[in-house]
């Protein structure tokens, strides 16, 4: 019938909605709050909190009175959240961002812009199901199944078409289309479905303000790449516009940053055979091939896009081989080993878990070839210790030596080396540098000392801290 059509209409466009505006919303918090287990466990938490709220004031209205006004004010609630979450949502997430730390931040930003869809609608498949001409648990369980299928389609939705597709801004818009079209087929609804339909265009205008004073702006299912170009330099970004990825000045000079040591690199392994994890724009690789014409260079990269971009925007060169892949599959599945394998990975701007635990540096280890190093960047700029420490004592567990080099603007660099190497061994080679090398060699040779291993956790897949401390290193909070 009609009537059990507009209830189940009703029902999955809720799902569907409330699920695309999670899915959207985590990325959204991601700039302010990053992709850490703290983000998304806010994320979950909140939506479930104020779906339980949802539930429970829809239980209550069951089929009385005022339940198929509140099943319109339910699906309005949500509609209108949809429209103007990519104009509020931004600013309201900058400001909790300032007040409070990134832990508390997470979930007050989380409570801002998921709390009023998560609550309102939840409320719809109790409603639902209290209308429906089914009784008892044959009523719910029907209601709730349509329910959770449309909850279903939106999480795919928005993760494989409308984020990579079409961005974030008009994934919202996308997000309130479904639950107005259910307005039409739901008791006086018709009037609420005109004004649902002002909704969509509201949302999907807010995108065509992104990407304005950068050279480049795309979204895809890994990232949110940003590239900034002016007369001197050209700068990627990745999610956070705050965050360099890769850095290249036009004249060919040092950048200032830390990409300019990994000129050295090969000088303390015994070849010039690279790996390169977390290749981004291809800056390591530049300074790698100025200064050691003819090096053999691996870069790893997740996201084909930002491969796409290094190509074209930072002209990686065509001798450098990809491979698009996970860091962690690359190096437990490849047989090749390098002389010097580089890691410098980071998911908006905080290092993936997985790429900073004692089963990750065995894997690399063992594409360490003999004679050769690691090389990781870490970025630690409000407190060293907080990561520095707790990344050497787990290098530590996998590799006999293991030095640290400030790198200067709160980047440090730690060396693990295959075989046991003294401070002077490393010295010694440093200082054989070619021509090209020998600013980067020497920037090292300034502060390079033993990494203190004692008193810092050895981090593992089973237990980790990172993201907490990532969160200090970067905030000092």
């Amino acid at each position: 019938s009609l009537r059990s059509f507009a209830l189940a209409a009703a029902a999955f466009s809720a799902g569907w909605s409330l699920m695309m505006m999670e899915i959207l919303g985590g990325r959204l918090m991601a700039p302010h709050f990053g992709y850490s287990v703290y983000q998304w466990g806010a994320v979950i938490g909140v939506v479930m909190t104020f779906m339980a709220a949802g539930y429970w004031t829809g239980g209550q209205l069951g089929d009385g009175p005022k339940a198929v006004p509140a099943l319109r004010a339910a699906l309005m609630a949500g509609i209108a959240a949809a429209a103007l979450t990519p104009w509020l949502g931004k600013p309201m997430l900058a400001d909790a961002a300032g007040r409070f730390n990134a832990v508390e931040g997470s979930v007050v930003g989380a409570a801002l812009i998921l709390g009023l869809p998560s609550f309102a609608l939840a409320m719809v498949s109790p409603i639902c199901a209290g209308l429906s001409s089914l009784t008892g648990a044959a009523a719910a369980g029907r209601i709730y199944a349509v329910g959770t299928l449309g909850s279903i389609g939106g999480t795919f939705f928005a993760s494989f078409y409308a984020i990579p597709e079409v961005g974030v801004s008009a994934g919202y818009a996308l997000a309130a289309v479904l639950p107005a079209l259910a307005c039409l087929f739901v008791p006086g609804g018709k009037r609420v479905a005109a004004a649902a339909a002002l909704a969509v265009p509201l949302a999907w205008a807010a995108g065509h303000g992104e990407g304005q004073g950068f050279a480049l702006y795309r979204e895809t299912p890994h990232n949110t790449i940003m590239v900034q170009e002016d007369a001197e330099q050209i700068r990627l970004h990745l999610n956070v516009a705050w965050a360099t990825q890769s850095r290249l000045r036009k004249d060919g000079g040092p950048t200032g940053l830390y990409y300019d040591l990994f000129a050295a690199a090969p000088a303390l392994g015994n070849g010039t055979r690279v790996l390169v994890l977390g290749l981004a724009g291809g800056a390591a690789a530049k300074e790698i091939l100025d200064s050691w014409p003819g090096a053999d260079i691996l870069g790893v990269e997740l996201d084909p896009a930002v491969v796409e971009v290094a190509r074209e925007r930072f002209g990686l060169r065509p001798e450098v081989r990809v491979a698009v892949e996970d860091a962690r599959r690359h190096v437990e599945r490849s047989p090749e080993q390098h002389d010097v394998v580089i890691v410098d990975l980071y998911s908006t701007a905080l290092i993936p878990f997985f790429t900073a635990t004692k089963e990750f540096f065995t894997a690399v280890e063992r594409r360490v070839a003999p004679g050769g190093v690691l090389v990781m960047n870490v970025a630690s700029p409000m407190d060293r210790d907080a990561l520095v420490g707790p990344l050497a004592a787990t290098q530590g567990a996998v590799f006999p030596s293991v030095y640290v080099a400030d790198a200067g603007r709160g980047n440090y660099l730690l060396i693990a080396t295959k075989e046991a190497r003294t401070l002077e061994e490393l010295s010694v080679r440093l200082r054989a540098a070619p021509a090209g090398a020998a600013y980067a060699a020497s920037r090292i040779l300034e502060t390079l000392a033993p990494a203190e291993l004692a008193g810092h956790p050895v981090l593992t897949d089973d237990r980790s801290d990172i993201d907490q401390r990532s969160l200090t290193a970067l905030y000092g909070r």
